[in-house]
């Protein structure tokens, strides 16, 4: 769509006054003519990007397609705010498919947006309203509210979802009239795009330089993938492996091209390089975060990978696949003998599994635990989020046993051992154990005082 001369030449007039680069010709995006001056950090990110050197241009990603509920008039164009995975589709269209298959892109219903999912088909509720006001372990602080009475309080608005859970996990964008937009702005891996996909590639490829340098660093993956539940990117910085990238990653060649990075570009590996890069030529490079695992690490209690959303339906059935998780295995492998003996990563998986089992047998005694203390109705179903054992049983799962787990995955001894397995076992698990016996001694107790006060009759 052409646009008036004049902005043709505030285009030459602006490009000269911010910074001396080339003057655009007229055939130049323009777009640009305007966010030179309004908005010159995404111009300034587009010049610098690949996009740019070959020549892809604002509409290219902006320009809305037919029936995108997130369309508006912008200054002569129908563009939209929010370009989805489906507009990167006509230019990468195998990353697409692969991330569309990820637990990245499927990031939202995972985690925060199960409450919704489970019940959304019967009562369409609001995708939002739902999920902060369920009681439910994907919120532990739901537990605490609900019994403050602040859980469905409408003054309350739990709004650490929103910058919290939701900016990693995602959520539903919902596209309203002229352009406004419901739960933006909003860059999660898995969010809910206005034109159904989902997915978001710019949480790794931040916009508008979308670099694949920036997506290979281990920063870039430690955005998410940090804290008390799932410290990667700490137990990365304590490994060996992050050891080497702390200091000498300044000098590795980070821009060789997709399928081409290897040993000769870096001296240790970083997450892009297990899980995603063709490092090496060994493996093929893919945007199938978890195609190289064998275990789920997150669950209450680990299981060999799950079949992916092409096969079932992944919010409500976690179905493991065996010859997945070791496919999955078998790739990892070769990844870590471009730089290991067969002999020292073989030893290591084996000594990781071993971690593995050791985790599970936990788990099962701390669950076993809980469920004897609700049939003993030493505490109730009511709120399973409120008392000091389900508070326990919840911790060794989802704080301790993770950091347990995915610190001998990736060579971090210290979350292994006292961030993991001894605050499972000796804290969380021997809190839970303790308190339990109080609530008997004192149950028996009470059920004494109650025979002998039968036994003394009236008056």
């Amino acid at each position: 769509m052409s646009r008036p001369s004049v902005f043709r030449v505030l285009s030459v007039i602006s490009w000269g006054i911010l910074g001396g680069i080339a003057v655009q010709t007229a055939a130049a995006d323009e777009c640009l003519v305007c966010h030179e001056m309004t908005t010159p950090g995404i111009a300034k990110q587009w010049h610098d990007s690949r996009h740019s050197d070959v020549g892809v241009e604002c509409r290219a990603c902006h320009q809305s397609r037919a029936g995108d509920p997130s369309a508006f008039e912008h200054n002569g164009f129908t563009i939209t705010a929010v370009p989805s995975p489906r507009y990167c589709e006509d230019c990468h269209p195998q990353e697409v498919e692969e991330h569309s298959r990820s637990k990245h892109a499927w990031g939202a219903f995972l985690g925060p947006l199960k409450p919704y999912y489970l019940k959304a088909k019967a009562e369409g509720l609001d995708p939002e309203r739902m999920a902060k006001t369920a009681l439910t372990p994907l919120f532990p602080d739901s537990g605490i509210l609900h019994k403050l009475g602040l859980l469905d309080d409408p003054t309350y608005h739990h709004n650490n979802v929103n910058l919290g859970c939701i900016e990693c996990h995602g959520s539903f964008i919902i596209a309203e009239p002229e352009g406004r937009l419901k739960g933006w702005p909003n860059a999660g891996v898995g969010r809910i795009n206005p034109d159904g996909s989902i997915g978001s590639c710019t949480y790794c490829h931040t916009r508008h330089g979308f670099s694949v340098a920036e997506a290979r660093k281990p920063e870039t993956c430690g955005q998410c993938h940090l804290g008390p539940d799932h410290p990667q990117h700490e137990i990365y910085e304590e490994s060996k492996h992050g050891n080497i990238y702390g200091a000498s990653g300044e000098s590795w060649d980070w821009e060789a091209p997709a399928g081409e990075w290897g040993p000769e570009d870096i001296a240790a590996p970083t997450c892009a390089t297990c899980h995603m890069s063709g490092f090496g030529g060994v493996v093929e490079t893919t945007h199938e975060v978890g195609e190289r695992l064998y275990w789920e690490l997150q669950p209450k209690k680990s299981v060999p990978q799950w079949k992916g959303p092409d096969e079932v339906d992944l919010v409500t059935d976690r179905v493991s696949d065996l010859t997945k998780a070791e496919s999955g295995r078998e790739k990892m492998t070769l990844v870590c003998y471009q730089c290991h003996s067969g002999q020292w990563a073989d030893n290591y998986f084996e000594e990781f599994d071993k971690v593995v089992a050791d985790y599970n047998q936990i788990w099962e005694r701390t669950d076993g635990l809980l469920q004897q203390a609700y049939d003993e109705e030493l505490i109730s179903r009511d709120n399973p989020l409120d008392e000091t054992p389900e508070i326990m049983h919840y911790l060794v799962w989802h704080h301790d046993g993770r950091r347990w787990r995915m610190g001998a995955s990736m060579m971090g001894p210290d979350w292994t051992h006292w961030n993991g397995a001894v605050d499972a076992i000796m804290n969380k698990l021997g809190t839970m154990i303790n308190d339990i016996e109080m609530r008997r001694r004192l149950k028996a107790i009470e059920e004494k005082l109650s025979l002998a006060s039968g036994a003394a009759g009236p008056g």
